[in-house]
């Protein structure tokens, strides 16, 4: 006698598969009743969730890889909470696959979950990715690639307007009667670094201002080098916009080594908005990118991409977190 497949006890008990995915694997979320009668029925039928046998033996999967260069940045972090959430709601497992960002490790990962049948893959790269370079992976356009690959390849993305969200912080500190605005990139060789550098760089020729640019390391220690040379100048910026939210932090606490206070001396606006930010000392204003709602689209889309081979492009809009960092110059 074959072992029933979830979709056959779920139907045997009355629920949605998801549910019997989440009886098994996350109890907690389950009530205690509902998660109980999931239990004997799976039982009764003879079923155990053991999803690597399972997918080898009915070559499906409810695996789905979240593929990542580093889980210690807090910006990943929340990207993969939001999908473990997203995919446990359609029934499936969220595999988190850490790279360090070596493109061979990545490939080797979408290697291997297309061997135990993952119906797609959400990617999640620090630099732009060449979709080409995962063909071998076997996943075609069931890859969805969150904000690093153009849009005229044939694989759905989820991204972010960033010349928007420079524009957002750059217009904010300008109303406040900024007129020297720095920019740390501290995102070296991304095509997200690229993106917000050149919007920084348009805003301040259109605007006639002078050019303060630090580009040094990424997160943090680019954020402290960054301070080391303010720290430095005959004349220092009244205010700087740093690429992401990690290199803000950076930023002010070497400003602060150097007696440089915020937003009193220099005001400092990040970009991502992360949760940390609004535990800071000052609370960060930032830029923020809607990070839950990116993930949850990108496992809609692979979803979709799955189902009916459809390619689709999101762009999301950010919004400004406005908080105590940012302030009128002296």
């Amino acid at each position: 006698m074959s072992t029933p497949s979830i979709e056959e006890v779920a139907e045997a008990a009355g629920v949605h598969k998801s549910t019997v995915s989440r009886a098994f694997s996350r109890p907690e979320a389950v009530k205690p009743q509902t998660r109980d009668h999931v239990l004997r029925v799976a039982a009764s039928m003879g079923y155990t969730m053991n999803p690597v046998a399972q997918a080898l033996r009915t070559k499906t999967s409810t695996l789905v890889p979240l593929i990542v260069p580093d889980i210690t940045n807090p910006y990943f972090a929340e990207l993969a909470k939001a999908m473990t959430a997203a995919a446990e709601a359609r029934g499936f497992q969220l595999v988190l696959c850490v790279t360090g960002d070596d493109a061979a490790a990545t490939a080797e990962y979408l290697q291997a979950m297309r061997a135990l049948y993952a119906p797609f893959a959400i990617l999640a790269p620090f630099a732009r990715v060449d979709p080409a370079a995962f063909v071998p992976s076997g996943f075609g356009n069931r890859l969805v690639v969150i904000d690093r690959v153009e849009s005229d390849h044939h694989i759905s993305t989820v991204s972010l307007d960033s010349e928007a969200g420079i524009r957002l912080a750059f217009d904010h500190l300008f109303a406040l009667g900024h007129k020297e605005i720095a920019y740390v990139s501290g995102i070296a060789g991304t095509h997200t670094a690229a993106d917000r550098k050149k919007a920084y760089r348009t805003l301040i020729a259109e605007h006639g201002l002078r050019h303060v640019e630090f580009d040094s390391g990424r997160g943090g220690e680019a954020g402290r080098r960054a301070a080391d040379e303010i720290s430095g100048m005959d004349r220092r910026p009244s205010a700087v916009i740093c690429a992401n939210d990690m290199v803000a932090f950076g930023l002010i606490s070497g400003l602060n080594s150097h007696g440089i206070t915020v937003p009193g001396d220099i005001s400092v606006i990040g970009f991502d908005g992360l949760p940390l930010g609004a535990h800071s000392n000052p609370p960060l204003t930032s830029v923020q990118q809607p990070i839950g709602e990116m993930g949850r689209l990108a496992i809609s889309l692979a979803e979709r991409a799955s189902n009916d081979a459809a390619v689709e492009h999101i762009v999301l809009q950010p919004q400004l977190l406005e908080r105590e960092s940012t302030g009128a110059p002296r």
